[in-house]
């Protein structure tokens, strides 16, 4: 069966394009989604600027003499867990285990390619599928990591759909709080202030389509989009899940096991995707100290799907401590209040991260003083409406000029 090898995109970096396109044909007529790039720094730029399932390396290719290993040392170096195959041709078995210990999945030989080649890379994007929700609760980000987690743990097939169009929910939640902590607001087409104050899933769906055409959006928030629907095409799948979602809750539809399927399979992708590119942390300041060039933060990052874990960071920007932040080893931290918001449990103490939920209810509809709603990104202790500067609709006012 080759089903993962559908739709799947599949970088080959190979400087004999014309040898590789052929030896390639085979995944390209099973459905693959293929580009060809002739060295190892054109399939890093790749890499940042659209998403992979996997990555074909030939070892004898710029840059250096064996090309692939320089490739897959900075794949290492820079945190990408994309997955790898190695074409060796010219290569010995010395520089065979070297790619291997590098973190490559599997290697062929080139003159078996044209044979064995789909069979291998189907092999490695089941496997890689198999293991992409494990993985993902473990790399994401605390209201990714718990929803996909969440969702890997429900085996009644007839839980399944709910808790999958839950945790697509969740997705398009989070790449919408990260869009909106833009630092510069614009007005948004197709959300206005009544939508917002009671967003629904096919609120936070339009908002992240509105967010994309947004001019300075930070990196994380486009690469969460891309993972999810990487071309404008794959926007339609997405939408369908919301219909169904709407409809199954109005009573208009039942779930069928073709949608589990096509489910399951749109979250697997994400969460393979995801977990194999996402290099960013959340986490809340505790403490900061300067020494004169830098700023040291004692932070808590909320990684995974347990509790939050103690770490140390450097930046050249002050911060608020108690705010949520997006901490990139490319950009300043991005403050994400008052879309991400932590705060302290009464009984435990222990800081949780809460979402955007809309505002408090009014008769009149909200104003500049009427508290923002916020949902648990995890199963911990109930929180209370978050109390924190900022914690009320004024805050949204920038969107809606």
């Amino acid at each position: 069966m080759t089903d993962q090898v559908i739709g799947a995109r599949i970088l080959v970096a190979d400087d004999q394009t014309d040898v590789a396109r052929t030896l390639c044909s085979p995944l390209r007529k099973a459905g693959a989604q293929l580009r060809f790039v002739p060295d190892g720094q054109t399939a890093l730029a790749e890499i940042v600027t659209r998403p992979f399932d996997l990555i074909i390396v030939d070892m004898k290719m710029p840059p250096e003499e064996w090309g692939g290993l320089w490739l897959l040392r900075r794949l290492s170096l820079d945190g990408w867990r994309i997955p790898t195959l190695v074409l060796s041709g010219e290569g010995s078995k010395q520089q065979v285990i070297e790619a291997l210990r590098l973190g490559s999945a599997d290697w062929i030989d080139k003159d078996a390619a044209g044979e064995e080649l789909l069979g291998r890379c189907t092999h490695i994007l089941r496997d890689r599928l198999e293991q992409s929700l494990e993985l993902a609760s473990t790399h994401l980000p605390t209201p990714l990591a718990f929803r996909l987690a969440r969702y890997a743990r429900t085996t009644d097939p007839d839980k399944q759909v709910t808790e999958g169009l839950h945790t697509l929910e969740a997705v398009l939640r989070f790449a919408a709080a990260l869009g909106l902590s833009n630092p510069a607001p614009a007005p948004l087409q197709g959300i206005g202030p009544e939508r917002l104050a009671q967003p629904s899933m096919g609120t936070w769906f339009t908002l992240c389509t509105a967010l994309a055409q947004t001019p300075g959006c930070c990196t994380s928030f486009t690469e969460i989009l891309s993972w999810l629907m990487p071309d404008r095409a794959d926007r339609q799948p997405v939408q369908d899940f919301i219909k169904l979602r709407n409809d199954i809750a109005h009573g208009r539809a039942t779930a069928t096991p073709a949608h589990r399927d096509s489910l399951d399979l749109l979250l697997r992708r994400f969460a393979h995707r995801a977990a194999s590119s996402w290099r960013a942390t959340l986490a809340v300041p505790t403490s900061m100290t300067y020494d004169g060039s830098t700023y040291t933060l004692d932070v808590l990052t909320f990684t995974g799907a347990g509790k939050p874990s103690p770490a140390t960071v450097r930046t050249e920007h002050p911060q608020v401590t108690g705010r949520m932040l997006l901490l990139t080893g490319h950009a300043p931290p991005l403050r994400l209040s008052p879309w991400l918001v932590a705060q302290a449990t009464h009984r435990s103490g222990t800081s949780r991260c809460l979402q955007f939920d809309g505002s408090q209810r009014t008769k009149s509809g909200p104003d500049s003083t009427t508290p923002l709603k916020y949902a648990k990104a995890d199963d911990g202790e109930d929180t209370t409406t978050a109390g924190h500067p900022g914690g009320t609709w004024q805050a949204l006012a920038p969107w809606f000029k």
